[in-house]
């Protein structure tokens, strides 16, 4: 009830400055109720009831109303200055420039691809051209070791290049190493240091040593008696050159291999 009265008296309020209807009363002159509702009768004479919880409402909705637009009175300033128009164009023109974005990304993707392409194959070719450098140039340092050999320049019969040609096989350019193997793979041992790897210049010792061949590939280095051989693995002291060698030689390598053979430094033999 307590409610009712209080609803009555905002009621009234509102509505004191409206002639075009009231409340209505009843013959004591006190609002009539209906249903726990004052009673409103509108210009039309159409009689309304107002319930006790309209003004609580009607506050409600202008209070959400009121949120509603500071909300968007917030919002808005954050576009202040802003012009919709231009706003509009700009939005239209980056959407364009994504779709152009997307069209040179594929483009960028195409041209990346043939530089990869062309990229490998020119490394490729690098990387051919560099080993064949380093094949090259291994092959030199290999030659070295025949063409700088003491032991090849005072002990070998046989021209170098037919010496080469048999023992060149033998040696290996390793990690930036020149080495040397045997007819088995395995690398040979020194026999003038303990426990390690032969130098080039000795393995070239080693490989004719242990050749089949070894006599005819050596200088003699003492001569032999009449009749006589090599004993106790001793060689004669002249070198042999062949008949079919000499009759080869340009007239004064002739005179002055024959003018050796005088002297007993070599021996020229038929075969």
């Amino acid at each position: 009830m307590k409610n009712l009265l209080k609803t009555t008296t905002l009621l009234t309020t509102m509505f004191a400055f409206n002639n075009s209807g009231g409340w209505k009363l009843d013959t004591d002159g006190n609002i009539e109720v209906k249903d726990g509702n004052p009673v409103y009768v509108d210009s039309t004479g159409a009689e309304k009831t107002v319930g006790g919880d309209t003004i609580s409402k009607l506050n409600g909705e202008a209070k959400a109303h009121r949120e509603a637009k500071e909300a968007a009175e917030t919002k808005l300033k954050t576009y202040e200055g802003l012009d919709a128009e231009k706003a509009r164009e700009a939005l239209l023109t980056v959407s364009k420039l994504d779709a152009k974005t997307l069209i040179d990304a594929g483009e960028v993707d195409k041209v990346r691809d043939e530089m990869k392409t062309q990229f490998t194959e020119q490394l490729a070719e690098k990387d051919g051209k560099i080993t064949e450098l380093t094949k090259a140039g291994d092959n030199m340092r290999i030659e070295q070791v025949f063409s700088s050999s003491e032991f090849v320049r005072d002990d070998i019969a046989v021209p170098r290049d037919m010496f080469e040609s048999t023992f060149r096989k033998n040696f290996k350019v390793e990690d930036g190493e020149i080495k040397a193997f045997d007819n088995n793979g395995n690398q040979l041992m020194s026999k003038e240091r303990v426990g390690e790897h032969a130098t080039p210049e000795e393995s070239l010792k080693i490989l004719v040593d242990t050749h089949s061949q070894k006599d005819q590939i050596l200088k003699a280095d003492g001569k032999t008696g009449s009749g006589g051989s090599d004993s106790g693995g001793m060689r004669s002291s002249s070198s042999r050159v062949t008949r079919a060698e000499f009759d080869k030689l340009p007239p004064n390598e002739q005179a002055t291999l024959a003018g050796k053979a005088g002297k007993g430094e070599v021996t020229i033999v038929d075969s």
